[in-house]
């Protein structure tokens, strides 16, 4: 086993717990369809991250430990940024200039979490890095102990998604054009999201800003598990040639599940989102500049547009 499988291994019960569950949601035998964790991926025999569902004869779903180690990192990171940022917002003067993201303490050990995620997906570890939170499954603590919990919310999503195909028998079809398989991956996004999201619902009647009932924070949690899978791929994009033939672009699939989600306009998922994008493009600059008390999901759409434009940037 891998350094990494060693060093994650611990989280092995709390993943099969979140699989079992995801088959249970899918109406799939866990059995039938085994989960297997491996140090290469399929396709490259690379130590790399891979999350990904298989056919006939036999499906499983496969997942490599650079996948869980980047994604585990990631979902830290966006611990450590998205509640500083939170609190700034609440304590900013909302007649005065917009807060500034404060790029120290938590929120810098965010953003180097975030170059982890990527040289974790990428690449053979032989050692632990130094300076990043050592993985621990059993801490309760904040932060590591939320982001292990996002963590796990992530992970939910993005195993929903692979068995997502297999359920929706996506292995049978042969794809000839490349919008074919992308309209594919999105079938599967909103399958995924929707087992996510089950029963769970906003209130409709909540005044915006008063404290929401315990389903609608249930929703809220789970909402920003899908955001934070979907965020992890795409710090991918954000790389020079990193855009997909077979895979939506990014913008397209957050839209897509964020409508699907229906939160309400104070969402702290939205909230959060806006301020993981802005990390990811735009860290150092004030922003939004031009908006003085948008609401989450105003900055959420936003963020978004920004996010497409600097994507499509890059590939210029």
């Amino acid at each position: 086993m891998s350094v990494l499988g060693r060093l994650f291994c611990p989280f092995f019960a709390d993943i099969q717990r979140v699989y079992a569950s995801a088959c249970k949601d899918a109406a799939v035998d866990a059995t039938m369809i085994p989960l297997r964790l491996e140090d290469l991926s399929d396709a490259q025999a690379a130590y790399e991250a891979e999350f990904a569902a298989f056919g006939a004869p036999a499906p499983f779903v496969r997942i490599t430990w650079n996948g869980i180690a980047s994604l585990w990192a990631f979902s830290q990171a966006v611990i450590r940024i998205g509640r500083p940022c939170f609190e700034a917002q609440r304590a900013a003067d909302p007649h005065g200039a917009p807060p500034e993201i404060p790029v120290t303490g938590d929120v810098e050990t965010g953003i180097d979490l975030v170059t982890l995620s990527v040289r974790l997906a990428k690449n053979r570890f032989d050692r632990w890095v130094e300076w990043a939170p050592v993985p621990d499954a059993q801490i309760r603590s904040d932060p590591d102990g939320s982001g292990n919990f996002l963590f796990l919310n992530a992970l939910s999503w993005i195993v929903r998604h692979e068995l997502a195909h297999i359920v929706l028998n996506h292995h049978a079809v042969t794809y000839t054009l490349p919008d074919d398989k992308k309209r594919a991956e999105l079938e599967a996004d909103a399958k995924a999201t929707l087992w996510m999201k089950g029963l769970f619902a906003p209130s409709i009647s909540r005044s915006a800003g008063s404290q929401p009932s315990s389903a609608e924070i249930a929703l809220e949690r789970r909402a920003l598990g899908v955001m934070c899978g979907l965020l992890w791929l795409t710090q991918f994009e954000l790389i020079s040639h990193g855009t997909s033939p077979t895979h939506p672009d990014a913008v397209s699939r957050l839209t897509s599940v964020i409508s699907i989600l229906q939160l309400r306009e104070d969402s702290f998922a939205s909230e959060i989102l806006c301020y993981i994008v802005k990390v990811l493009i735009d860290p150092e600059s004030p922003w939004p500049s031009d908006a003085r008390e948008p609401s989450a999901s105003d900055a959420a759409i936003d963020a978004l547009i920004r996010l497409n434009r600097f994507i499509t940037d890059q590939r210029q």
